[in-house]
């Protein structure tokens, strides 16, 4: 095996795919306000901020001038001129934010320190769910959100995650966290969901099996390169780095993110910017690499010229020249 299996990990793993798991989730939360908070959120971002109404949500990439990623965010339409944007980078958003301003009526805070939020996944998590707040959440569709409560205690439902299962965030006070917490672990207790403590399972193994890459595996790259396609709106809007990106896209993709099964029997280290070979000769290099706990493979993500990406194409790992393949970046 390529990778240390963990048994424990194994177990959190297999727990969220089966039944369900919770945890607390190690984001950064920034608050956008004010009159033009939704067109100044359409600027920073590919994909129509704008559209998302009241209590919807949006997945949507950042980019700098020369059109390529350097964030990937939630964006949530919290209230009227009031959004959410989830990130793991809130000091570097703020910085662009304030780099990029203007002359908008907006304003913004980080909130990390204010808001807490816990991940409940799995095919049981609606059933724990409902049986923390008092009106059930079956009526929540994907990248939506509601407001509820956990006995007096109120909290914020959005339905969404980073597992590829059904998935529920809980968003509460600081202050109300321990009895938020308190209360999801006796709710999932009497599923025996246990609560996640390893982070690589919720940050790599579950959402890599599913394709779901972070914001260091896209970085540097335009988000056409990555498969996200759909999520950019060049003829609907102006965003910061459209002038690159439309060139960018007029060329063709010079390199792609792909999903690679490494194929060696016995155990060995790969690293993120490991090299990897075309038939000896460097063609990108390793963004992530983890064990798959459901499908038993090792598994990851790289960056390699375009040319060399076809699913199928056989390719090397290493000094040691690890066999690797090339495939979908999804593997359930």
């Amino acid at each position: 095996m390529l990778f240390k299996e963990d048994k424990a990990a194994r177990a959190e793993h297999q727990a969220v795919r089966e039944n369900a798991g919770w945890y607390r989730w190690t984001h950064d939360l920034v608050e956008v306000t004010g009159k033009d908070s939704g067109k100044f959120l359409e600027y920073l971002f590919v994909n129509q901020i704008g559209k998302a109404a009241v209590g919807r949500s949006k997945y949507t990439t950042m980019l700098n001038e020369d059109g390529k990623i350097i964030d990937d965010t939630i964006v949530m339409h919290m209230a009227e001129n009031k959004y959410w944007v989830s990130t793991l980078y809130a000091p570097q958003l703020i910085q662009w934010m304030n780099a990029h301003k203007g002359e908008e009526e907006v304003s913004y805070e980080d909130i990390t320190q204010k808001i807490d939020m816990y991940a409940i996944q799995g095919p049981n998590s609606l059933k724990i769910v409902n049986q923390l707040i008092q009106e059930s959440a079956e009526d929540l569709k994907r990248f939506q959100i509601k407001d509820a409560q956990i006995g007096s205690i109120k909290v914020k439902i959005h339905r969404g995650g980073f597992t590829g299962e059904l998935g529920y965030e809980v968003y509460c006070e600081i202050g109300d966290t321990a009895e938020v917490r308190q209360a999801i672990g006796k709710a999932a207790e009497s599923f025996q969901a246990p609560e996640l403590k390893i982070l690589e399972v919720y940050v790599r193994s579950l959402p890599v099996e599913k394709g779901f890459a972070l914001r260091q595996d896209m970085y540097g790259l335009t988000p056409y390169e990555c498969g996200l396609d759909w999520s950019v709106h060049l003829e609907d809007k102006d965003f910061i780095g459209k002038e690159a990106l439309v060139k960018a896209k007029e060329k063709g993709n010079e390199y792609k993110l792909v999903g690679l099964e490494y194929l060696a029997d016995s155990y060995e280290d790969i690293c993120q910017k490991e090299i990897v070979y075309d038939r000896g000769v460097p063609c990108g290099f390793v963004r992530t690499a983890i064990y798959g706990y459901t499908v038993d493979k090792n598994i990851g993500f790289a960056v390699v010229k375009a040319k060399h990406g076809e699913i199928g194409r056989k390719l090397t790992v290493g000094s040691n020249d690890s066999p690797a393949v090339v495939t979908e970046k999804c593997w359930l």
